[in-house]
């Protein structure tokens, strides 16, 4: 198995978004956590730095959307060139349709779930996403401790059959 790195931006320095870029330039994605405090009590940016952050070209970027309705706003993240664009099961009204259309748009996909979302429902549709995000903290707020409870979970939880490297 091969490992891909991937940090989170979340903590960054705004108002030097490039250098701070460029300080992880050697990892393989730049996560963007984007939360609109509807579906996660919590606010950070959304479209407009996402598309910031791939138009420096520094690396590519794994958008994830914690946010209401991302059925609706998902495909505007692919549109503007995310590398991959993942989204929460428990917001999602059409997970399967929106993992379609999103790659469609040229973006991989991933589905994410809270710690409370049991997989056993999504599993026949597994084969359509790339990455599976098992939340081990709950979504919303960077540095919270990891809850061990999740590891069964995760073992649970088989491979996105679509899996590959950036």
């Amino acid at each position: 198995m091969n490992a891909t790195i991937s940090p989170s931006i979340l903590n960054c320095d705004i108002g030097d978004l490039r250098g701070e870029l460029k300080k992880i330039s050697g990892a393989d994605v730049a996560h963007v956590d984007v939360m609109d405090n509807h579906f996660v009590p919590n606010l950070s940016w959304g479209l407009p730095v996402v598309e910031s952050v791939v138009a420096s070209g520094i690396l590519p970027v794994d958008a994830h959307l914690m946010i209401e309705d991302p059925d609706r706003w998902a495909p505007l993240y692919a549109e503007v060139g995310c590398a991959s664009v993942t989204f929460h099961a428990e917001a999602a009204h059409a997970p399967l349709r929106l993992a379609r259309e999103l790659h469609r748009l040229g973006s991989r996909v991933g589905l994410a779930l809270k710690p409370a979302t049991d997989i056993a429902p999504f599993v026949d549709i597994l084969s359509e996403f790339d990455m599976i995000l098992v939340m081990t903290v709950e979504p919303g707020f960077g540095g919270q401790s990891f809850i061990e409870s999740m590891l069964p979970k995760v073992r649970r939880t088989p491979p996105a059959p679509r899996a590959a490297r950036f």
